[in-house]
């Protein structure tokens, strides 16, 4: 594990129909891999094995593995928060979430908003549910893609000050974004890269990949 960066977290949301991105991204990448209860059920939908499993297990019961770390049901934190938590404490610096949307609302707005407890220890993560990538930019930086992806770019903070952004098809030259706005929603790369740039803020990016690029 000592060098292994990425750390890949499986919850009990629904996956996404197209499996093949999932197991394309893995085969790609090196990770130490949580399964958080349910998400044990994911993880054996996509032919991953676990290293650790995290949870309360309500979802599945007791399952007879050698590495489990169990909770209460009764508790203060999500399994997904629990599964971060035990990242951030290991040294990982990247965190990939699968299985974190598909499910109640509730569930899916409280899994994004742990973005931000990654964000704010310096480490970096994204949700992925392919043809969707989410993440956090707390300053200015690239968006990579396709031509023709669709990108949001929705304030979470109140207001997100001087925004720039170019490689877009409908650029931006240093306007103030409000949350409640829907000027940055639905913009689309017209370069395989493009750049967002503000002053103040943060900024949660929504990718969506074009059809023919969803397994890269």
């Amino acid at each position: 594990m000592d060098d292994i960066k990425k750390l890949l977290i499986i919850l009990n949301g629904k996956l996404s129909d197209n499996l093949e991105s999932y197991k394309s991204v893995f085969k790609k990448e090196k990770f130490f891999v949580i399964a958080c209860d349910g998400g044990f059920l994911n993880a054996q939908k996509l032919g991953i094995k676990p290293d650790l499993l995290i949870g309360d297990f309500d979802s599945v019961g007791d399952l007879e593995v050698e590495n489990k770390i169990q909770f209460p049901v009764e508790k203060d934190k999500s399994d997904a928060e629990l599964a971060i938590d035990w990242g951030i404490n290991n040294g990982f610096s990247e965190f990939e979430i699968w299985g974190a949307l598909g499910g109640d609302v509730d569930h899916t707005l409280f899994n994004i908003s742990l973005l931000l407890k990654i964000e704010k220890v310096g480490k970096r993560g994204r949700i992925f549910h392919p043809p969707l990538s989410i993440f956090l930019l707390e300053k200015a930086g690239k968006i990579i893609g396709n031509v023709g992806d669709k990108v949001s770019l929705y304030p979470f903070t109140d207001v997100v000050k001087n925004v720039k952004v170019r490689g877009f098809k409908y650029p931006l030259h240093g306007e103030d974004i409000a949350k409640g706005s829907t000027r940055t929603l639905s913009n689309e790369l017209i370069k395989r890269e493009g750049w967002v740039e503000f002053e103040k803020g943060m900024i949660l990016v929504i990718m969506k990949q074009v059809e023919a690029h969803q397994s890269s």
